[in-house]
């Protein structure tokens, strides 16, 4: 009898979370409750207050060095400007994880300050700045090897 409510139960709870997660439809950004504070012309201070501590933790001494208080973050010069992009994403993972719409919300910060938010904006500043975009990459390249073939 127990196992029996047991396995109903799931199975309701399973059908409620998946529909639940159907009627909110498709999101620009992943942690949209989180983000909503954060809009254009912010410092990264100022964002960096907002997020607190990501989910990513090193896994390699080197991935300090791309990671932001527990979010990847890529750092681009271009045209003597610093761009800098910082991954939020709020579900556990590692850094060697693909960049994908469905983990990762893009902000890009000109200097210090947020110039785009979510996909649909970086996709257009990304364009405009010629700046690598994961997500429209062909292939998958380290960091590092993007910012090196970027005009």
């Amino acid at each position: 009898m127990k196992r029996r409510f047991v396995r109903a139960f799931s199975v309701l709870t399973a059908t409620v979370a998946l529909g639940a997660m159907a009627a909110c439809g498709p999101s620009d950004l992943v942690g949209k409750e989180k983000l909503a504070p954060v809009k254009e012309g912010m410092t990264f201070q100022e964002v960096d207050a907002i997020l607190g501590k990501g989910p990513l933790d090193p896994m390699q001494p080197g991935d300090s060095l791309r990671l932001h208080n527990g979010f990847r973050t890529q750092v681009f010069l271009l045209q003597g400007k610093r761009y800098t992009v910082l991954w939020y994403r709020d579900t556990p993972g590692s850094i060697e994880d693909e960049i994908t719409r469905n983990t990762e919300t893009p902000l890009l910060f000109d200097g210090n300050q947020v110039i785009a938010k979510g996909w649909s904006d970086f996709d257009t500043k990304a364009e405009e700045l010629h700046i690598p975009n994961p997500f429209r990459s062909k292939e998958r390249l380290d960091s590092i090897a993007k910012s090196q073939i970027a005009r």
